[in-house]
């Protein structure tokens, strides 16, 4: 390699984004699989047969794993659990550290991915679990329709208050 290709790539590397942890991502797919082989193998096991998922459990389920995902990704109480996990950085949030570390912050950074680590729980809880589980899921469903309804006045009320300022305008 000349001297001249090493700066070349010294300057792609210093400039580029951080490499991702590919190997706990890995870690993290397995243990995701895993989880779901232990579900299986417990509830082949429990004398309870299979419930079928019925259209309001699933709906329950995604409310309660919106606001859930939500809670956890972002909301100011829950910062104590995400605090190992992530550091300040010009004011945005980001990984700290490497390998399975941070993975896991970056997994908590992204309210989709936490989102489907909450909904595997929630579902496999829903099925070991139902009598625990539906009073969560009922609690956590009508925060979930309270956050939507609070997003969607927002946006009407943003809209109406530049209508109004447009018309006052003219």
């Amino acid at each position: 390699m000349t001297h001249e290709q090493s700066m070349v790539e010294h300057a792609v590397t210093t400039n580029a984004q951080p490499a991702r942890p590919y190997r706990s991502y890995a870690f993290f797919i397995a243990a995701y699989n895993a989880l779901f082989g232990i579900f299986l193998m417990l509830y082949k096991r429990s004398s309870r047969p299979l419930e079928q998922v019925q259209p309001l459990d699933v709906a329950l389920l995604g409310l309660a794993t919106l606001r859930l995902s939500k809670a956890i990704s972002e909301d100011e109480i829950t910062a104590v659990v995400r605090a190992p996990l992530l550091q300040s950085v010009e004011g945005k949030p980001q990984p700290q550290g490497s390998g399975v570390r941070n993975a896991l912050g970056r997994l908590l950074l992204c309210p989709t991915c936490t989102g489907t680590w909450v909904a595997a729980f929630l579902t496999y809880a829903l099925h070991l679990f139902p009598s625990y589980t539906r009073p969560l899921l009922a609690v956590m469903s009508a925060s979930g329709i309270s956050q939507f309804s609070d997003a969607v006045l927002s946006m009407l009320y943003t809209d109406r208050n530049i209508l109004r300022a447009n018309k006052e305008s003219q």
